[in-house]
């Protein structure tokens, strides 16, 4: 998230953070049960983008309102 980006209030970050969470732990079971290599890879690399963007969340949370999403 830049600094040019979207602003969320402190109810937005907790419910992105939650939204993201349950949809990390969703692709997780996803590319564990997939038997296919491709769509796996497909998974793994979204849980890859969505590690940064989680990562980012945090950072963007605590410098805006000293929150600590975990």
């Amino acid at each position: 998230m830049s600094a040019k980006g979207i602003r969320p209030i402190v109810s937005e970050y907790h419910l992105l953070w939650e939204a993201l969470k349950y949809y990390e732990e969703r692709l997780e079971k996803l590319s564990a049960m997939e038997t296919d290599e491709d769509r796996q890879l497909t998974y793994d690399e979204k849980l890859q983008d969505l590690e940064g963007m989680l990562k980012a969340l945090k950072i963007a949370a605590q410098e805006d309102y000293q929150l600590d999403l975990s």
